[in-house]
Order: C-alpha cells, then sequence, then structure tokens
C-alpha cells in the first residue's frame, strides 16, 4: 500500500469546504475566530498533547466538539 503523503505532515488545520478543521481529530474551528493559529496553537495545547493515547486523542476530540457545539 502507497504511503499517503500527507501522513508526513505535521498536525494543522485545513479547509474543508467553508470548514477550518484540525487534520488530526477534524475539529471544526468557529467561523468567528479572530486569528485561525492562535486557535490552533491553543487547540493542539489542550486536546493533543504530546504522550496521548489514541483513545486519549479521541476523548479529548469529542470534548471539544461537545464545548464547540453548546447553546
Amino acid at each position: 500500500m502507497a504511503k499517503n503523503e500527507k501522513d508526513d505532515l505535521p498536525p494543522h488545520w485545513k479547509l474543508d469546504g467553508y470548514v477550518k478543521r484540525c487534520s488530526v481529530c477534524g475539529y471544526p474551528f468557529p467561523e468567528n475566530v479572530l486569528s485561525i493559529d492562535q486557535a490552533f496553537k491553543e487547540h493542539m495545547k489542550t486536546a493533543h498533547r504530546p504522550g496521548q493515547t489514541s483513545e486519549d486523542i479521541s476523548q479529548a476530540a469529542a470534548r471539544v466538539v461537545r464545548e464547540a457545539t453548546k447553546d
């Protein structure tokens, strides 16, 4: 199986249609965020700490999505 070049990229935000998302967990960043770069850095610090297991990442991703979609 050929390796995808995107697998070699470090975590980053990506454009998915009109939504900016985390390349690791797919977390959608709000449209009204003032600085996507700063928001992404904060997301990486809180949701993807070094040493996390994939289960930790899934739980963190679910938490940030819940927090982002709260009324």
